[in-house]
């Protein structure tokens, strides 16, 4: 019997090598025809084009919301890199609408990925371009001036009417107040939260003010030359460490909008903060709100929490 089977192997095998048998092919897939075409997709969020604009200082074609979300974190820098941009102004792509029409006529039962329908909706005006634009340039104005302050304050022999002095003013007309609110994910944390008023009587970290918190000036918030916010206690006050981080260069707190993160118990690493945010804020705090303007003191369980962190 094992002889038998050992014979009918070795024809088959001999038969296969030698060409006499045909193996069937794998099948192909076909081209997929509702591949959606790569010139009509942002080279950013690699989604076809919904809104398309142009910047007038790059020739290339991006979806705005993806564009603005960028330049917010990195304003009037290329996405494919080299040198800044000299303006944020944009300009309506119309003729990449009306090919993602065409295309879309010509597919008609496709969704494009990442739409909730089929419907484009509206585009932009050029006075909403022309506003926006307004925004990323401030938004890299105060970031220039941070780096010129920064700059300023490591130059012996700077000169106190030059471009140091302009960008002191700069960053002097931002915020004065900024809330930093939403959930931390970690009882402790959350006396983080709350009102920080800055503090124009400390040096500069940075090219940055520093912010005490409202009722509570053991907790401050600052930036390092990590790149990184921090908000933390006023003990570690320009050191790169802190109870909230968050990886973002702005020029000035209520510009941040990068992801937080927040410091778990001692050895456990930090993890992301995602509703943590940090907004403008001059009006008085409103009383009773989580690490508002009162005494920021933590409760019996959050200062063991703390302790053990």
């Amino acid at each position: 019997h094992i002889s038998r089977e050992r014979g009918r192997y070795s024809s088959l095998h001999g038969a296969l090598a030698g060409g006499m048998i045909a193996l069937p092919h794998e099948p192909v897939a076909a081209p997929l025809d509702d591949a959606e075409p790569d010139e009509l997709t942002c080279p950013i969020c690699y989604t076809m084009f919904r809104d398309p604009v142009i910047p007038t200082d790059e020739p290339r074609v991006y979806e705005r919301d993806a564009l603005l979300a960028f330049w917010r974190r990195r304003p009037l820098a290329s996405f494919f890199g080299g040198e800044s941009l000299a303006s944020a102004r944009m300009e309506p792509a119309l003729h990449v609408r009306e090919q993602v029409a065409a295309w879309l006529a010509a597919h008609p039962g496709h969704t494009p990925e990442g739409w909730t329908s089929r419907e484009p909706g509206p585009t932009s005006s050029p006075a909403e371009l022309d506003r926006l634009a307004s925004e990323i340039a401030h938004l890299a104005a105060v970031r220039r001036a941070a780096e010129a302050a920064e700059a300023f304050a490591a130059d012996e022999d700077r000169d106190p009417g030059g471009a140091g002095g302009e960008a002191l003013l700069l960053l002097r007309a931002q915020a004065t107040a900024v809330r930093l609110r939403g959930a931390t994910g970690h009882p402790a944390r959350a006396a983080f939260t709350g009102r920080y008023v800055r503090r124009d009587d400390l040096p500069l970290l940075a090219g940055r003010f520093a912010f005490a918190k409202q009722g509570d000036p053991d907790k401050m918030l600052w930036f390092a030359r990590n790149g990184f916010w921090h908000a933390g206690r006023a003990a570690d006050l320009g050191r790169q460490t802190g109870f909230l981080i968050v990886a973002d260069s702005a020029g000035a707190p209520e510009h941040i909008v990068g992801e937080w993160q927040v410091a778990g118990p001692r050895g456990s690493g930090f993890v992301p903060a995602p509703g943590l945010r940090c907004e403008p804020d001059e009006a008085e705090p409103d009383e009773g709100e989580e690490g508002g303007g009162g005494s920021g003191g933590l409760s019996g369980d959050e200062a063991e929490a703390e302790a053990e962190a």
